[in-house]
């Protein structure tokens, strides 16, 4: 690479990261820092052809075609009110345990990031919701905060996830397998993220009984009158409180809605399940998981209210993929111009040749994830990190499957990681009182549980490979 053509790749990076520190679109940044990087080189005649190619070449990939039926799939699910017999029948089920009202939430903010595919998209609907419900039933802010922005990523490998899909179709690794290699790890997250929440509610509990039975004590020793405790801070950290204010809080969970549970189990099972047993390739079972939903649809809908329901249901959809697919289109033309640069294939190159210990190149190579979470979302880490990381990393001979679930792992996690963490700054946004300070505090102990996930996936591959290998997924 020359000396022009390195200035020309750092003038067209430095305007990437200009326009997304002035809010503009992440895939129209990337279209057009790609597009003034291609005049550059090549001049206006190529970038021309480039607009006028690249994003239907991008997005003309029959392989795509999952990503706007699992959308679909998803949207139908959640107005036909699936979505919220989970969450209500999580919440009745979990409710008598310490912080029951946050593992609801940690739920619910799980289903709504699969059915959208985005953290930030999920933080910035369930901030304000999840936060009331969870400081109602006597729990602090912080533990909203944790809950909600680490919630946002467990869609990222719970199928059916987005994020999967396109590293498949980025890096060529088959999706119908990623789909499934998501669910020991996504579950593993899950399980630990409950952990850390029973833990923080119980040590909250355990503080605030010391700090009540401290001035108790000193009268006594004065000879005085006991003083009554006093009451906590605006905002403070508090310890659960009494059971009786969790069960006010959700009367309606007195008959959860245990049909549409069981609906939505049987459009997991025709998605995914069909995939485990190789019945249907993915794009096929993401047809059939769009079709089922859509049944459901109308037989939990009035029938005077199917053309409103399906109407604001493929409305949304729509949104949704026509989102996804712009920051595909954009990512295209960034990378094209990368590629025409050379810049790519010198880093993959020279990250090979220097040699290093393969576990070594890994954990930089994972590292280098963490600061794009302050400016970019999971999908567009993915577009973005994925053709140059995965090269290199396969070039060390690490596996592909497992490669691609702990980069997508990694690519969530950095969305909660401070001091860039994007998941924290949309919910200090939608919850103004809640403050970014205390919010990534809140949000420490969930990185800690993601921490300990990563370490055991690389630690026991088999996690993340053990369902596909058990499969016949095509």
């Amino acid at each position: 690479m020359t000396t022009e053509t390195l200035l020309i790749v750092l003038a067209v990076l430095a305007l990437f990261l200009g326009l997304l520190a002035i809010r503009f679109h992440v895939g129209l940044s990337l279209m057009v820092a790609g597009l003034v990087g291609i005049v550059l080189m090549r001049g206006t005649d190529a970038a021309v052809s480039t607009v006028a190619n690249q994003p239907f070449s991008v997005s003309a990939d029959y392989s795509l075609t999952i990503i706007p039926l699992f959308i679909l799939m998803g949207v139908f699910a959640v107005h036909a009110r699936l979505a919220q017999a989970g969450f209500d029948l999580a919440a009745r089920v979990l409710r008598r345990l310490p912080g029951g009202s946050a593992l609801a939430s940690l739920a619910g903010s799980g289903l709504f990031a699969a059915v959208t595919g985005s953290s930030v998209a999920t933080v910035a609907t369930m901030a304000r919701v999840s936060t009331d419900a969870i400081v109602k039933a006597g729990h602090g802010i912080r533990l909203a905060a944790g809950v909600v922005c680490a919630g946002g990523t467990l869609g990222v490998l719970i199928p059916p996830s987005i994020v999967l899909v396109l590293y498949g179709v980025v890096t060529g690794e088959s999706i119908g397998e990623l789909l499934l290699a998501g669910l020991g790890p996504g579950l593993l997250t899950i399980l630990l993220y409950g952990i850390t929440i029973v833990l923080m509610v119980l040590v909250g509990r355990r503080r605030k009984a010391r700090e009540n039975a401290a001035p108790e004590r000193e009268p006594a020793m004065a000879g005085g009158a006991p003083s009554a405790p006093s009451a906590p801070s605006a905002g403070a950290d508090l310890p659960e409180a009494a059971e009786a204010i969790e069960p006010s809080e959700g009367t309606r969970q007195d008959r959860p809605d245990l049909f549409g549970f069981m609906l939505l189990v049987v459009i997991f099972m025709v998605s995914i399940g069909t995939i485990y047993l190789g019945v249907a390739t993915a794009t096929e079972a993401a047809s059939f998981g769009a079709v089922s939903a859509f049944v459901i649809l109308l037989i939990r809908t009035r029938p005077p209210r199917w053309a409103r329901a399906i109407k604001e249901s493929v409305t949304e959809a729509v949104g949704l993929t026509a989102m996804t697919f712009l920051l595909m289109a954009g990512a295209g033309v960034f990378t094209y111009f990368l590629a025409l640069s050379g810049a790519s294939t010198a880093v993959v190159d020279a990250v090979l040749a220097a040699d290093l210990e393969p576990y070594v190149v890994l954990v930089l190579c994972l590292l280098l994830l963490l600061p794009l979470g302050m400016f970019l979302d999971g999908i567009s880490m993915i577009l973005v990190a994925a053709p140059l990381l995965h090269p290199i990393l396969s070039g060390y001979g690490f596996e592909g499957l497992w490669l691609g679930v702990l980069i997508v792992k990694v690519a969530e996690m950095a969305l909660i990681t401070p001091p860039v963490g994007m998941n924290a700054f949309v919910y200090s946004g939608a919850v103004p009182e809640a403050g970014l300070g205390r919010v990534f505090r809140g949000i420490v102990p969930f990185i800690v549980a993601d921490l300990v996930v990563v370490v055991l996936l690389i630690l026991v591959p088999d996690i993340v490979t053990f369902i596909p290998e058990l499969s016949s997924a095509k």
